[in-house]
């Protein structure tokens, strides 16, 4: 059973937590700005609790958690790990919630991050489940500051000339509907976020150096920068960490 004795060191940082069983089988995954708060959560007011959360309570024997940057960070490591793990209580905690995905369909020209309420079998990649619209927003958000890739609906062909939209003024799309970065170049900025949503940030970060360093070689200053600050910007948000060994451990 959850006891204050396992959750006493538990920090205040952002991060993902694991509930675990008898068996180390992971029970739930949860995510938080606060770890320590959130954790402590559960052990308060537990009469008026749902009885699925009273039975996780019951059966939980070890608490463990991940640390983030952000709580950003932390949002991206939990819909990946709920995924890989597939914990018994997430299904059942978020029973008649509706879930939310990003969704890139990689079979297009030029792909948009879109957020979606469910899964279809049509060839695109959902990311998720998200534990709210407002998240899956966010995380949309996050992205797209670093990957400046489009999020308007329907397909586009490139026209030179184009009125590109706020997006393009604002930094947050490359205007690929005006002919402003080829297709090559965009669909390496979405490989890239495939590979984030994957967990993959050392493929992402090496891809990105490489390519800063090549720019840098032939005096593309200007394009080398932009790749620097991708990095950076990855840097901040993402630090996908050895996660299996500390949930295993």
């Amino acid at each position: 059973m959850l006891t204050q004795e396992m959750i006493a060191d538990v920090p205040s940082d952002p991060g993902v937590y694991f509930f675990r069983g008898a068996t180390g089988t992971i029970l739930y995954i949860g995510k938080a700005k606060c770890l320590r708060k959130r954790v402590r959560s559960y052990l308060h007011k537990t009469k008026n609790r749902p009885s699925k959360i009273k039975r996780l309570i019951r059966w939980t024997t070890d608490v463990r958690y991940q640390i983030c940057r952000s709580e950003q960070e932390a949002l991206f490591l939990e819909s990946r790990l709920i995924q890989e793990y597939q914990p018994s209580y997430n299904t059942a905690l978020k029973y008649g919630r509706t879930s939310w995905y990003i969704r890139i369909d990689v079979g297009e020209a030029f792909p948009r991050l879109d957020r979606v309420s469910e899964t279809q079998p049509d060839g695109a990649r959902y990311f998720g489940p998200l534990s709210s619209r407002r998240w899956t927003d966010e995380a949309i958000d996050v992205l797209q500051r670093i990957f400046p890739v489009r999020t308007c609906e329907g397909e586009i062909t490139p026209v030179l000339g184009f009125r590109a939209c706020f997006q393009y003024d604002l930094k947050r799309c490359d205007a690929p509907c005006a002919a402003l970065i080829t297709r090559e170049r965009y669909g390496e900025m979405i490989t890239d976020i495939v590979n984030l949503l994957d967990g993959e940030y050392e493929k992402v970060q090496t891809s990105l150096v490489a390519k800063r360093d090549k720019a840098s070689e032939v005096l593309q200053f200007e394009r080398a920068a932009a790749f620097q600050k991708q990095l950076q910007r990855i840097q901040k948000v993402f630090t996908f960490l050895d996660v299996h060994r500390k949930v295993t451990q």
